[in-house]
């Protein structure tokens, strides 16, 4: 969804003090797109808002999207210090299933001291993919990049001869669950991406504006 918007994604791993072994969580979120970046903090320590001040410059605006309970208007708190308005209300997690309530209610921006804007959300329970061929594209550049070696223009990187990405899948220099994850994206987002009929019967795939 950032990809495709035009935005730069990061990855921000909240609640790291309570981690017993938060690189290894971090190790796993670098995996999912070439130069992602990644901070693991602690959304209520007061050095939070130095992990991301690569980010909170003047001039620029960050928006915190995620699961709810995940600590999004905590850290809005710290970044903000509440200095320019009332606190995010915050709430708990569920102790029977671990997940978070529903506190905010509404996007909400607020300016951060010295720098620039963070847009508070309320939590997504789920995410559907749509019109978003660029922004996969870009995640799994890892694919998009062998696809041009294959020896049909039109494979599907199941089963056709010729196949760079299978063949970078056999040798491990493509991990098998990157190509999963992206057959998933990808005929998620063919389904729910709108098509009309032009002239002459032409299918035209409706691209959204963000």
């Amino acid at each position: 969804m950032a990809n495709q918007a035009g935005s730069k994604p990061v990855i921000v791993l909240t609640k790291a003090d309570t981690a017993d072994d938060g690189g290894l969580f971090q190790a796993q979120a670098e995996t999912l797109q070439r130069d992602l970046p990644v901070v693991a903090l602690n959304g209520r320590s007061a050095d939070a808002s130095s992990f991301l001040n690569a980010w909170c410059a003047i001039g620029q605006t960050i928006a915190l999207v995620g699961s709810s309970g995940v600590g999004k208007s905590t850290l809005v708190n710290t970044l903000t210090r509440a200095a320019f308005g009332p606190k995010q209300k915050t709430g708990t997690i569920r102790e029977y299933d671990a997940q978070g309530r529903h506190t905010t209610t509404a996007r909400s921006l607020h300016a951060i001291p010295g720098g620039g804007w963070v847009i508070d959300t309320p939590g997504i329970r789920t995410l559907y993919v749509s019109d978003a061929t660029d922004g996969i594209d870009t995640l799994f550049s890892d694919i998009t990049e062998l696809a041009p070696l294959c020896r049909f223009r039109d494979c599907t990187h199941l089963h056709e001869p010729g196949c760079a990405v299978q063949a970078a899948v056999k040798s491990g220099a493509l991990p098998y669950h990157r190509i999963e994850r992206w057959r998933s994206l990808v005929s998620e987002n063919r389904d729910r991406t709108p098509v009309i009929s032009g002239p002459r019967g032409n299918k035209i795939v409706r691209k959204k504006k963000y």
